[in-house]
C-alpha cells in the first residue's frame, strides 16, 4: 500500500535510505555492506521489507484499477520504466496469488478507508471548532485502534485549543517515546509491533522527530498562554483579532502564493500597526503560531521589526514547529540580523537539548554568519549524537569555507557513517582543493 511504503521510508535513518536507493539501483549487497560497515543480512531486511510494501500496493493498485502505466517509472524506486523493471515480476506475483487471498486484501482495503474517513471526520471536527467532540470521536476510534497516531493528533490540537495544555503535552510526550521505541522495532524486524501476526494493521504510525515537533509545540502553547498579559492592551487584542480574519476562507478563497498576497494586501494596514505598536504586540502574536493557519504566516515578518532580543529569541522557538514557510522566514530573518545574534544563537542551541533535532533551521543561521565565533560552535556540533543535527552543521561548515572544513568533515563521516549531504560536501571540498593546488 502507499501508506505502508510511506511508513517504512519515513522509519529509515539517512543511512539505509541511501543504502536502500543504492541497492535498488542493483548495487552488489555485499560490496556494499562492506563499503559502509553495515550487517548485509539487515541490508537485505531493508530491501525485503520495502518491495513487501511495493507488493502489497501493486496488488491494491490491481484492485482499484490504478495501476502504474508501462511507460512510468517503477514504483521500486530503481529509476527505470515499469516495464522495462518490475512488471514481469509483478505479473508473475498476480498469477501466484489464491482468491482468498485477493478477498482478504480487498476486505482489508475497505477496512482502511472506512477507518480513513472515520479520522478524516475527527480532523474536520478539529477545524470546524468543535474540539469537544473531536477529542469525543479520537477516543471511541482509540479504543479500536490504540496505536494510531491521527487520532492522538486530533486529541493534541484539540486540547491544546481547549486549553488543556497539560493532557496535550502528556500525550506528545508518551507518544515521541512510542514513536521511538516503534522506529528501533521497526528497523530491527522489518515490520511495525502491530503487524507480527502477518496481518497487516490498521494503524498509522508517526515518526519520532513529527511527535518530537508536536510537543514542542504543546509546551510552547502553555508558554504563550502564561505569558498573555492579565489586562491586555485593547488595542493589540482588537488588530490581532483582525489579523486572524486571514483565516476566513469565505473572506479569501484563494489558496497558495496567490492566497497569501490576496491576504497581504487586505491586511497591509493591520500589518504595519502591529509593527509599529512594538515588543508590546509580542505575548498577542505568538499563540497565532501554535496552529499552521494563515494569520500564522504574518508573525515572522511582524516580530522581525522589533530590533529586540524577545523577538529574536521568538522567531528561534517558532522556527522549529515544523512549518516549512514560518521556518524559512524566521530563519531568512535572523540571518539579516548577523553577527550580532551570535550570542544569542550560541545560548540557543545549547538550550533545551532534548529538542536539539528541531534546531537544524537555526543551525543554518549560524552557517550564514561567516566568523571564527560560529564556526567554533558549529564545530562543537558535529560531535553531535543527532543525524539531523549532524548534517545541518556539515551543511554549514561547508558553506563558512573555513580552510580546516575538508578535514573536519572527514573526521566526521568515519565517525557517523554515510550521510548524504556530509559526504557530498567533502567530495566538492576534495575537488576544490586539488583545483586550488592545480
Amino acid at each position: 500500500m502507499a501508506d505502508d511504503t510511506n511508513t517504512t521510508m519515513k522509519a529509515m535513518t539517512e543511512k539505509d535510505l541511501e543504502n536502500l536507493k543504492r541497492l535498488l539501483k542493483g548495487e552488489d549487497p555485499l560490496t556494499l555492506a562492506q563499503s559502509t560497515d553495515t550487517d548485509p543480512k539487515q541490508l537485505q531486511a531493508l530491501k525485503d521489507s520495502f518491495l513487501k510494501a511495493q507488493y502489497r500496493q501493486i496488488i491494491e493498485q490491481e484492485i482499484t484499477g490504478k495501476k502504474p502505466g508501462r511507460n512510468a517509472p517503477c514504483p521500486c524506486g530503481s529509476g527505470k520504466k515499469y516495464k522495462k523493471c518490475c512488471l514481469a515480476k509483478h505479473e508473475e506475483i498476480k498469477k501466484s496469488i489464491s482468491p482468498d487471498i485477493w478477498k482478504q486484501i480487498k476486505a482489508e482495503k475497505e477496512r482502511k478507508e472506512k477507518i480513513k474517513s472515520q479520522i478524516e471526520e475527527g480532523f474536520n471536527l478539529l477545524a470546524s471548532g468543535e474540539y469537544e467532540k473531536a477529542v469525543e470521536l479520537a477516543d471511541k476510534l482509540l479504543k479500536k485502534y490504540p496505536e494510531d497516531d491521527r487520532l492522538y493528533d486530533i486529541k493534541v490540537h484539540s486540547n491544546i485549543f481547549l486549553g488543556k495544555f497539560n493532557q496535550a503535552i502528556r500525550i506528545c510526550r508518551a507518544r515521541y517515546e512510542a514513536a521511538k521505541q516503534e522506529k528501533e522495532f521497526f528497523l530491527e524486524h522489518g515490520i511495525h509491533r502491530g503487524h507480527e501476526s502477518g496481518e497487516e494493521s490498521l494503524s498509522h504510525y508517526y515518526s519520532p522527530l513529527s511527535w518530537l515537533e508536536k510537543y514542542w509545540i504543546a509546551l510552547k502553547a502553555l508558554a504563550y498562554d502564561a505569558q498573555l498579559p492579565q489586562n491586555g492592551n485593547e488595542r493589540v487584542k482588537k488588530l490581532v483579532k483582525k489579523l486572524k480574519e486571514a483565516d476566513n476562507l469565505k473572506k479569501f478563497p484563494e489558496k497558495g502564493d496567490r492566497g497569501l498576497e490576496q491576504r497581504r494586501k487586505a491586511l497591509e494596514p493591520v500589518i504595519k500597526e502591529l509593527q509599529e505598536i512594538g515588543p508590546e504586540a509580542i505575548p498577542y502574536l505568538l499563540p497565532l503560531t501554535i496552529n499552521f493557519s494563515w494569520s500564522s504566516l504574518f508573525v515572522p515578518e511582524i516580530l522581525a521589526a522589533y530590533p529586540v532580543e524577545d523577538a529574536w529569541r521568538a522567531m528561534m522557538e517558532i522556527s522549529m514547529f515544523g512549518y516549512s514557510y514560518i521556518t524559512a522566514a524566521c530563519c531568512n530573518y535572523l540571518k539579516e540580523k548577523g553577527e550580532i545574534l551570535i550570542p544569542l544563537l550560541q545560548e540557543f542551541v545549547v538550550k533545551n537539548p532534548e529538542f536539539d533535532p528541531l534546531k537544524t533551521g537555526i543551525i543554518r543561521v549560524l552557517g550564514e554568519i561567516k566568523s571564527r565565533e560560529t564556526f567554533e560552535i558549529l564545530k562543537r556540533l558535529l560531535e553531535h549524537e543527532d543525524p539531523y543535527v549532524v548534517k545541518a552543521a556539515a551543511i554549514s561548515i561547508f558553506r563558512q569555507g573555513f580552510d580546516e572544513a575538508l578535514e573536519l568533515l572527514e573526521k566526521t563521516e568515519k565517525r557517523v557513517g554515510f550521510i548524504p549531504e556530509l559526504h557530498k560536501a567533502i567530495v566538492e571540498l576534495k575537488a576544490r582543493k586539488n583545483k586550488m593546488q592545480a
